[in-house]
């Protein structure tokens, strides 16, 4: 997945265009948790659209907001980049909301990046969700 993204130095710039046009539709919010480590958070709201049977989150969705947390935590720092492979382990239902990725750079090298990421439904005590490993391709560096 690409992710086009911006940002400044103190944080991740409010802007209508950030991200692809499938993830607006997500209503997905961008933040910075840790400049230093270049971790950053992906958050979305739980939408009954977005839900499935059982009234939890779908797995799908978890997984693409694991892929974009994931991405843009590398991306931000070497430009444009791809999803390569992602292994999600889901650990609990999320079904209160917002829900929030935390992604964090394990590696980052001259060709790929690799992210972790912890996915935490924030309106059940920061009920871990998720955990997931990402490897993304550099497609461009800036």
């Amino acid at each position: 997945m690409s992710v086009p993204v911006r940002q400044n130095d103190t944080m991740l710039e409010e802007a209508d265009d950030i991200g692809t046009p499938f993830q607006r539709s997500l209503g997905l919010r961008w933040g910075v948790v840790d400049k230093e480590a270049g971790s950053v958070s992906v958050d979305m709201n739980i939408r009954d659209d977005l839900r499935g049977p059982a009234g939890s989150l779908e797995g799908g969705v978890i997984s693409t907001l694991a892929d974009v947390a994931g991405a843009s935590a590398i991306g931000f720092q070497v430009g444009l980049v791809a999803t390569e492979h992602i292994a999600v382990s889901f650990l609990a239902p999320g079904r209160v909301g917002p829900v929030r990725a935390v992604a964090t750079p394990q590696r980052i090298g001259k060709y790929d990046g690799v992210a972790e990421v912890r996915v935490t439904d924030t309106g059940k005590d920061n009920r871990l969700m998720a955990v997931a490993t990402l490897t993304v391709r550099i497609l461009d560096k800036s």
